[in-house]
């Protein structure tokens, strides 16, 4: 028999992670008021039946209800709103929710699967000057994936993916939220990137999360706010972000005679795919332009119709629209092609399939269709 203290607490702390009241909690999983408040009191064991339907509704690993060993994530997520709980809305808390679920679940594919990624260790951080740890951090990053010093990076997303940190976009509701690193129990480093931003400005985000998954990896977690202030951390987070996606190669390829002007700045942040404001910060940093001029330039934009997203290219309308949609709950091509793969090779069921995707059984052929997969009955 396990301890029914211990499992009440971590029946409540859950419920309540997500913002969820008691009565909601019984109306998602059709367990009745009075038992979950018994439940979580102490006061009454629930039945297999009923911690599997809390487990699967709190999308935690069942065995973390009934083990006093096993941890989960719902640690990190009691951290996270202890500190930050006005920030996320009982929406970003389901969205988060889902999120680390999906981080777990593709970590136990890459294990099953025997997926092995080359991870990057930076070599000892030699300066205290937070700026110039986040320039030389990101040089060396640059090196360990063999791009060169003058290189453009395209899809940031894919390229990050390799190297064994999981990575999601996941759309919340509060836009003064960028994104969050998680340091998850089991899976690992988890970075969150919010869909609400434009597609540029996720490009910096992942980034500067990445930084964080380096420089801060022994936290449980870090939030990063539009709004930064003047926290070192993030200083040092933004200066590897704009050194990695900007290298000063790309920036010594123009020439020094020519003047930064509104269209050439323009030019530049349209080819490097980033906002012209991180990239006027870049030429500060380079001495390619006094620090007077960036009010003057600041005003330049790109129009968000004019951003690509290197994830949702090549797509008719309806595909756009529908693609959009699941990519916004964390479901990028890359992810759903790795739980049918697990499924082909009958590592999952196709009740498990539906569960990773975030569908039920009814929604799994219509997602799958998008992505020219299809269930074979007969495996």
């Amino acid at each position: 028999m396990f301890d029914l203290v211990s499992l009440g607490n971590k029946l409540k702390t859950c419920r309540i992670n997500l913002d969820c009241s008691i009565d909601q909690v019984s109306s998602s999983t059709g367990i009745n008021s009075i038992s979950l408040i018994l439940y979580e009191s102490g006061q009454k064991e629930p039945t297999g039946d009923e911690i599997l339907i809390l487990a699967d509704f709190y999308k935690i690993d069942y065995k973390y209800f009934i083990s006093n060993q096993q941890r989960s994530a719902s640690e990190n997520t009691e951290s996270l709103y202890r500190k930050h709980g006005s920030e996320f809305s009982q929406s970003d808390r389901i969205a988060i929710r889902d999120f680390l679920f999906l981080c777990e679940c593709e970590q136990a594919l890459w294990d099953n699967l025997e997926i092995k990624y080359n991870k990057f260790h930076p070599q000892k951080i030699r300066s205290n000057n937070s700026k110039i740890q986040g320039k030389e951090i990101a040089k060396e990053f640059r090196n360990f994936l063999c791009l060169t010093d003058n290189q453009l990076i395209d899809n940031a997303f894919y390229l990050l993916r390799k190297t064994g940190v999981h990575i999601f976009r996941v759309q919340l509701e509060n836009s003064n939220i960028s994104g969050v690193f998680f340091n998850h129990p089991i899976a690992g480093k988890c970075i969150l990137v919010n869909y609400l931003e434009d597609i540029y400005r996720q490009k910096f985000t992942l980034a500067h999360e990445y930084a964080h998954s380096i420089f801060d990896a022994s936290d449980q977690f870090n939030i990063s706010f539009f709004k930064e202030g003047e926290d070192l951390r993030e200083i040092r987070a933004n200066y590897f972000s704009s050194n990695f996606l900007i290298p000063s190669g790309a920036i010594k390829l123009l020439p020094d005679y020519i003047e930064i002007t509104e269209e050439i700045l323009l030019k530049m942040a349209k080819k490097l795919e980033i906002n012209p404001e991180v990239l006027l910060y870049r030429l500060v940093d380079e001495n390619r332009i006094h620090r007077n001029k960036i009010k003057e330039l600041k005003k330049v934009k790109i129009p968000i119709n004019e951003k690509i997203d290197p994830e949702l290219k090549d797509l008719s309308t309806a595909g756009l629209i529908r693609k959009t949609q699941l990519l916004k709950k964390g479901l990028t091509q890359n992810y759903v092609l790795l739980c049918f793969r697990a499924f082909q090779q009958s590592l999952i069921s196709k009740n498990r399939l539906a569960e990773v995707l975030l569908v039920d059984e009814f929604e799994l052929s219509e997602i799958l269709k998008l992505f020219n997969l299809k269930i074979s009955y007969d495996i």
